[in-house]
């Protein structure tokens, strides 16, 4: 990756590698990271103080780091309820529903 990249993970934090990701952010092999995904979950109990990473990514100046908001948009809600509420109709109607998957046998 060029010196000037910047990684942004919203998917899952296994997608890059925590200890080398770090390593290449702290020696500025390349230029930041935006993580809104973590490394580890707090167990019942230890949601005080509680660091969602190994490594304290949080200490870095090319780190933003966001609790799992990216997908918290504006809308969100709204259109959620409206495929739930077509999916409603659809279903009593006997019609397809919206965004089904079928598996593949």
């Amino acid at each position: 990756m060029k010196s000037d990249s910047v990684i942004i993970n919203i998917a899952r934090a296994a997608v890059c590698d925590e200890d080398a990701l770090y390593d290449a952010l702290a020696r500025q092999v390349i230029g930041g990271a935006v993580l809104d995904v973590w490394y580890r979950y707090p167990a019942p109990g230890q949601e005080d103080n509680f660091r969602p990473a190994n490594r304290p990514f949080h200490e870095l100046d090319n780190v933003i780091m966001t609790p799992h908001a990216s997908a918290w948009t504006e809308g969100l809600m709204e259109r959620r309820w409206s495929v739930i509420a077509e999916n409603m109709d659809r279903f009593a109607a006997g019609e397809p529903l919206l965004n089904h998957i079928t598996r593949p046998a």
